[in-house]
């Protein structure tokens, strides 16, 4: 059985600790080599939403300095899963001593506990995300039964850069999202994604509520490539703050390899700029080498990874 620190007092995380709580952070990332720490903004934003507290548990010592933190948060804005994310970090000089192990745990049990409130017949899935590489700590999430789901690049590029010219062939044109044309996205959707590793083979409206369902979706800067009547290509497309993102865009096979993909970036790209914004952003699998070039082509930069660990809780019947 784990003893715990005695010096240390567990209670949820309060409003006032939110500088303690981004000190903390920072000294936890700057070790594990995370270039873009967000536990404190997550925090003040759940605060600010009037977050529970029963999401949330920190350690602190004598002094009220914080030693360790967790929480979960959720989304259940998907129609074929339900999401809580895990989130915690321990400070550095009391790493290895099983605070790690404890707030892991208590954030499972919290999920689960929430999951089990309202019978629902979708999986819950926990997931850890994390902007680090750190092999030990992808070796504590494995042990715990959490299984590696993919890690991707977070890219940016800025939109003061000028972009470059990408005409289309004859006979091509673009077409913004439209209710009528929701089933013409999907179809290319399905055909560019479905030799791809781990495609999960979605209905329509699993994958429009997944991709479309948020309130920075933007139907009149999402484009669907047309050869003819024929959909070619698509970018699903919203925007936060003065960015925007890319948030799914791909070419169907057989029109692959003859610059479509780069025009449809480019097209898109060029509509954010009359748009106002300031950078468009976009994520890409890392064992997508081929995209990867086209997004370096067009004066995309990396600017960190995020690599998932996932575990999945199916429902009881």
């Amino acid at each position: 059985m784990m003893i715990m620190q005695p010096t240390l007092h567990w209670r949820p995380l309060r409003r006032e600790d939110d500088t303690a709580l981004r000190h903390l952070e920072l000294a936890c990332a700057a070790a594990d080599g995370n270039p873009n720490p967000i536990a404190e903004a997550a925090f003040l934003e759940k605060v600010g939403r009037g977050g529970a507290d029963a999401d949330t548990l920190c350690a602190a010592d004598a002094d009220g300095n914080l030693a360790a933190w967790a929480w979960v948060s959720f989304d259940d804005g998907f129609a074929h899963e339900r999401r809580a994310y895990l989130q915690g970090g321990v400070r550095l000089d009391l790493r290895r001593k099983g605070l790690g192990s404890h707030l892991l745990a208590w954030t499972e049990s919290r999920a689960r506990q929430v999951y089990a409130a309202v019978p629902d017949a979708r999986p819950l899935v926990m997931r850890i995300d994390v902007y680090h590489e750190n092999p030990d700590a992808f070796s504590f999430f494995e042990r715990r039964g959490f299984h590696f789901a993919l890690a991707e690049d977070e890219l940016r590029r800025d939109l003061s850069q000028s972009i470059p010219a990408s005409p289309l062939p004859e006979g091509m044109t673009f077409v913004p999202w439209t209710e009528e044309n929701t089933g013409e996205f999907f179809r290319a959707y399905q055909d560019a994604f479905s030799t791809r590793p781990g495609f999960p083979g979605w209905t329509e409206e699993v994958w429009r509520r997944a991709f479309t369902g948020g309130d920075d979706f933007r139907a009149d800067l999402s484009l669907l490539l047309l050869d003819g009547a024929e959909p070619v290509g698509y970018a699903v497309c919203a925007v936060e703050g003065e960015e925007g993102w890319i948030v799914q865009v791909g070419v169907r096979p057989a029109w692959r390899r003859r610059g479509l993909a780069g025009a449809l970036l480019s097209e898109t790209m060029r509509r954010f700029q009359r748009e106002g914004l300031r950078a468009a952003m976009l994520d890409v699998n890392v064992n997508n080498p081929r995209a990867m070039s086209v997004y370096r082509r067009l004066g995309f930069e990396r600017l960190w990874r995020c690599t998932s660990h996932r575990k999945t809780v199916e429902a009881s019947r």
